[in-house]
């Protein structure tokens, strides 16, 4: 899992276009989406340079994804951290940082900045200029089920020696810490990470690519719209696109394809059976489209929408957390994709 710095790795080409500098202040880190106040650091010429990097995987069913920031002073890299948002395959947070894979790992559960973190640390071993330096993951859960991945590397000239060392120079740190506050906070802003040049695209399988529903046999082709999806089956005839990057809000589109019925004949069926919420209709619905009262599930809303084509009624929820928000109730930024649903080849 574990993969050079986007600056850090030498001889691999252009890792990616020039990391965008700032030197402190809010900004919107593009591969997990979240909000945060970077602080400023009191060195002379001291910057915080921004990139990240995702890839897919497994024939376009996996993703990984990470925010990078990077510190240097004038040249001199003198950190390095990234953040991921995710539902890791590792499993739970104490299995997800021993993918740190170093030969001299150690892990500790720590409290820092209010909450509890799973921690793992050891040396990395650059293999380049930068040679061997510390490293540490922390992992934290959230209450969706998502966790918090955080790894920082100490790249200063005397980085700390020992594991009680990295973990008192950690909780003295001063970006992790806004970083998990924007992440407690729900703290988010709009990227189109696919489509920045400080972004990096890992592998061969690009964002923007042909995919074939599995329950409602829709062939898709998914569109540039600057985010990454992932396609995945249900199990009662609809499938889902999962918006992966950004991470945050977390945002799935649910898709139905009844052949021979219209959109007028089969909701109102649909809706008759299920528990609703009043609230207006959902903001950026596209045209040719119509919207249908929004379902009261479990744990979220999902805002309806169902258009006829090509003699079916093709119907798309979206879903996304908090379901609260504004932004959770607005069809706008994915009108790309209910356009590609609406021409995608039908079985």
């Amino acid at each position: 899992m574990v993969v050079g710095l986007a600056l850090l790795v030498a001889g691999a080409g252009r890792a990616a276009a020039d990391p965008v500098p700032v030197r402190s202040g809010k900004v919107v880190l593009p591969i997990t989406g979240l909000a945060v106040d970077l602080p400023k650091d009191p060195r002379k010429n001291a910057t915080w340079a921004l990139s990240g990097s995702w890839s897919l995987s497994n024939g376009g069913a996996s993703y990984d994804g990470r925010d990078v920031i990077d510190l240097k002073v004038g040249d001199t890299l003198v950190a390095g951290n990234w953040v991921h948002i995710g539902y890791f395959d590792a499993g739970d947070c104490a299995k997800v940082v021993q993918e740190l894979d170093v030969p001299d790992r150690w892990t500790a559960q720590q409290k820092l900045w209010g909450l509890d973190f799973q921690v793992a640390g050891g040396t990395w071993d650059f293999e380049n200029d930068l040679g061997k330096k510390p490293a540490i993951a922390l992992c934290t859960p959230g209450p969706s089920g998502s966790s918090l991945l955080l790894y920082h590397f100490f790249l200063e000239a005397k980085p700390p020696a020992t594991s009680k060392a990295a973990l008192a120079a950690i909780a003295k740190d001063k970006l992790l810490p806004r970083v998990t506050k924007a992440w407690v906070a729900g703290a988010t802003g709009p990227t189109t990470p696919a489509t920045l040049p400080q972004i990096k695209q890992r592998g061969d399988i690009a964002a923007a690519r042909t995919v074939t529903l599995a329950q409602t046999k829709l062939e898709v082709a998914l569109p540039s719209d600057g985010f990454v999806w992932l396609a995945r089956s249900g199990d009662e005839g609809s499938d889902f696109l999962d918006r992966m990057a950004p991470s945050l809000p977390d945002v799935t589109l649910e898709i139905g394809r009844v052949p021979a019925m219209t959109c007028a004949e089969i909701m109102p069926q649909m809706i008759a059976t299920q528990k609703t919420f009043t609230e207006p209709p959902p903001a950026g619905v596209p045209f040719g489209w119509t919207a249908y009262p929004t379902l009261q599930l479990d744990k979220t809303r999902e805002r309806l929408v169902c258009k006829d084509v090509a003699g079916a009624a093709l119907v798309v929820g979206l879903m996304a957390t908090p379901a609260t928000t504004p932004a959770a109730r607005d069809f706008g930024p994915f009108a790309p994709v209910l356009e590609a649903l609406a021409t995608a080849k039908t079985p």
